[in-house]
């Protein structure tokens, strides 16, 4: 599990590189397709380490010798960090995932506490709720998303303003982005550490929210005045932290101005997703996936397997009345080797019967250094070596 964290530091970098790659070709108006191609990065960074760990199988050939290498040496790396500070960086991981988790859970209360609080607004339209605890519009909910709207804002604006807000939230259950944003949220949670997640979700919430400025420009809405709308919005001064788990029409501010000149510059825009781009985007994805499931692999042979063998065997320290009691003695134990070439488990296949011979000689077993079995260039856990110890005289 700390390996497949590990791996997703560098494979991230993949994984941003095609989709900044397909994202490139596909122009600003259509945010929809845009969005689709980062949130499908996204689940590409989040499994693609776990994939590279659970399925072993042959290299996939055609891959560019600059990937191969690449690979190759990071792999190795991640691998012999995760062996080295195996306990330390679980540790590291649990304790992050959970204050992200506490972060989670506090929003989701202060969400609670205001649906609760939210009351109908009829004069909004169905599924449209006020509430006294907010400063700027968002959606809520997971399976049966809502509205909720400032009490005041609902007073305060025109009647093309407000229909216009109520668009774009509205875009946002239409599009099931209560549902995608928890997604983004747990994913962060989990890789936390990983820098290109945020750079993917800071994509998503750009892209995300641009797509439902469309959804209420193809509504009706005046884009200069919506525009207006949204400038004035962000002028209000927030009284809660409701945004980790909901979408809003003005949040985040730092990206409103891009929005905004996004609106003005009066072109077309085009709310469907190009599915044709996104099947690409997959199929780009799960070459990754094959590309990252034997890294080793892609600078080797594809028949790279070998069975378990001993690194540095440790001596095991017999009395020299054992062995003057016992001078042609011989133990052998089956050592069982996983992954990170530690041994898991020891049997016995010839013995003394003297515990001031076997046991010693288990114990060097237990402290001896193995190289695992190998298989498609994958380590691999359950590999045997037999760990022989003869007892007489030194060879000549």
């Amino acid at each position: 599990m700390i390996e497949a964290l590990l791996d997703s530091l560098w494979q991230g970098a993949f994984v941003v590189a095609v989709a900044a790659g397909i994202t490139t070709f596909v122009p600003r108006r259509h945010a929809a397709t845009r969005y689709a191609v980062w949130f499908v990065a996204l689940l590409a960074l989040a499994l693609l380490p776990l994939i590279g760990q659970l399925v072993t199988g042959p290299p996939p050939s055609a891959i560019p010798i600059s990937i191969a290498r690449t690979t190759n040496a990071v792999s190795h790396v991640t691998e012999e960090t995760s062996s080295a500070g195996g306990v330390w960086l679980a540790a590291f991981w649990a304790t992050g995932l959970l204050v992200c988790a506490v972060r989670i859970a506090m929003s989701y209360l202060c969400l609670v506490r205001i649906r609760r609080s939210a009351t109908p607004a009829p004069d909004a339209g169905e599924r449209v709720f006020e509430s006294p605890f907010l400063a700027t519009p968002i959606t809520a909910g997971l399976w049966q998303p809502v509205v909720i709207i400032p009490g005041d804002l609902i007073r305060a604006l025109a009647p093309g303003d407000l229909e216009a807000v109520l668009a774009h939230e509205r875009a946002h259950i239409a599009r099931k982005d209560t549902l995608g944003n928890a997604t983004q949220r747990v994913v962060e949670a989990l890789l936390f550490f990983n820098p290109w997640v945020y750079l993917i979700g800071r994509q998503l919430v750009r892209e995300r929210e641009a797509a439902c400025d469309d959804w209420a420009i193809r509504a009706g809405s005046d884009p200069r005045r919506f525009a207006t709308c949204l400038a004035t919005l962000a002028l209000r001064s927030p009284r809660t932290q409701t945004t980790l788990l909901t979408p809003s029409a003005v949040w985040p501010e730092r990206m409103l101005v891009g929005r905004i000149a996004r609106l003005l510059d009066g072109k077309a825009i085009q709310v469907k997703t190009n599915y044709v781009i996104v099947t690409a985007a997959v199929a780009l994805f799960a070459f990754l996936g094959l590309a990252f499931q034997s890294p080793r692999g892609l600078a080797a042979d594809a028949n790279c397997s070998s069975a378990a063998t001993i690194v540095n065997a440790a001596q095991p320290e017999i009395p020299a009345a054992a062995v003057k009691a016992h001078p042609n003695a011989e133990v052998t134990l089956a050592v069982t080797v996983n992954a990170s070439g530690r041994p898991s488990a020891i049997e016995i296949v010839k013995a003394t019967g003297d515990p001031k011979i076997d046991v010693p000689v288990a114990h060097a077993a237990q402290h001896s250094t193995y190289k695992p079995e190998m298989r498609n260039c994958k380590a691999v856990s359950g590999g045997r070596y037999l760990f022989d110890v003869k007892l007489g005289p030194e060879p000549s």
